[in-house]
């Protein structure tokens, strides 16, 4: 994977599952300062940053492939973890075609948010004219699945499995050290809103910033958990605003006990693209097994999900105002959505997805989509 492995949820999903159905399994990744070169992960699995050269980033980059390409090419199969490493894995199985490939997209690659158009089109070229070269393709929301369908079918496209990026089920979560409410020294009757993920473009927190500016009154504080390039966005508000506060990105295995601490969670993303529009964001999942309604932006697999369920809402008009009204709609009503989030959490959860990531990988006899 082309990062340095710190805080990538499913890659450590992925890895787990594999390592404990059986599979030698190295995940292999960039530096990062102050990370160990290697390290050995409960449950027999390996994370290896590769050590590239100094010089200009292109030499950088095109040491760690080479790196990455010589190193691995004659293991039996690579999970790729996005479309730069299944360029990669295209190259080093032209070098040993015994390689399989198994190529998991995190988004829909071609159409992703904030991207050049040069880099989009050369991922669509890319997935054209290889995407048949990959045993197995893995999505991670029934759209997207449908429109690699669509678009690739033509080109040798193999079977597209839908692995949801779902966290486990847990039967009993432990507290988080502090709530919400106690760290923020909330009352008992202010309604806390959850802002959980990446601060980000076209996430939404602009409009959610701005609607917690027109609920400061109303006994509704929000709350910013996570980590990004406009945390500095969320910081000033934060000053200016008594209802804002923001909370550090914590790890995954702390994540569930603090977003059951608030009352309501949001699924802001904005559809500026394809990959936005049909997006299934993990924050969706981590509300649900959290035991939080949820209220999402207008994206058809994310409202499908709350209707089916009958779990939450969705906005009607994306903006502060539209965001505002509908917290204002759900807040009398959320205890009313606890059995559809019951049952939601028993279907929707990474024991029940691991099964199609082994049947992707050939491990496992039987699987559903």
């Amino acid at each position: 994977m082309l990062n340095d492995f710190t805080r990538d949820n499913r890659v450590l999903k992925v890895a787990a599952t594999l390592a404990e159905a059986g599979a030698d399994v190295e995940v292999v990744a960039l530096p990062g300062s102050d990370l160990p070169e290697r390290e050995e992960r409960t449950g027999g699995w390996r994370v290896r940053r590769l050590r590239a050269p100094g010089g200009s980033r292109w030499v950088r980059w095109g040491a760690f492939a080479w790196q990455v390409i010589r190193g691995y090419r004659r293991w039996d199969a690579w999970h790729c973890n996005d479309a730069e490493a299944f360029a990669l894995g295209v190259l080093a199985q032209i070098l040993s075609p015994q390689l399989e490939l198994i190529y998991d997209c995190h988004e829909f690659e071609a159409e992703r948010n904030a991207k050049p158009a040069a880099y989009l089109r050369g991922v669509a070229w890319l997935e054209r004219r290889f995407i048949h070269r990959a045993s197995s393709v893995i999505t991670v929301s029934p759209s997207i699945q449908a429109a690699y369908r669509e678009r690739y079918e033509r080109h040798g496209l193999p079977e597209v499995h839908l692995v949801r990026n779902v966290p486990h089920a847990v039967d009993q979560r432990a507290p988080a050290t502090r709530s919400f409410r106690d760290r923020f020294g909330l009352a008992p009757d202010d309604f806390i809103v959850l802002y959980q993920g990446a601060f980000t473009f076209n996430r939404g927190l602009e409009e959610a910033l701005e609607a917690a500016d027109l609920l400061q009154t109303e006994g509704v504080h929000f709350v910013f958990m996570g980590y990004g390039p406009l945390e500095d966005l969320v910081q000033k508000a934060a000053r200016r605003l008594p209802n804002v506060h923001l909370h550090e990105a914590v790890p995954y295995e702390q994540v569930l006990a603090h977003t059951a601490t608030a009352d309501l969670g949001l699924v802001s993303v904005k559809p500026t693209c394809l990959s936005y529009l049909y997006c299934l964001p993990n924050k969706l999942f981590e509300y649900i097994q959290a035991g939080i309604p949820v209220l999402t932006n207008d994206l058809p697999d994310c409202a499908h999900l709350v209707a089916t369920f009958a779990i939450g809402g969705v906005v009607s008009e994306d903006s502060p105002a539209g965001w505002a009204d509908a917290i204002r709609d759900l807040r009398g009503r959320t205890s009313g959505f606890q059995p559809g989030l019951k049952a939601a959490s028993l279907q929707l959860h990474w024991q029940k997805e691991a099964p199609k990531l082994l049947q992707a990988h050939g491990l496992a006899d039987s699987a559903t989509d």
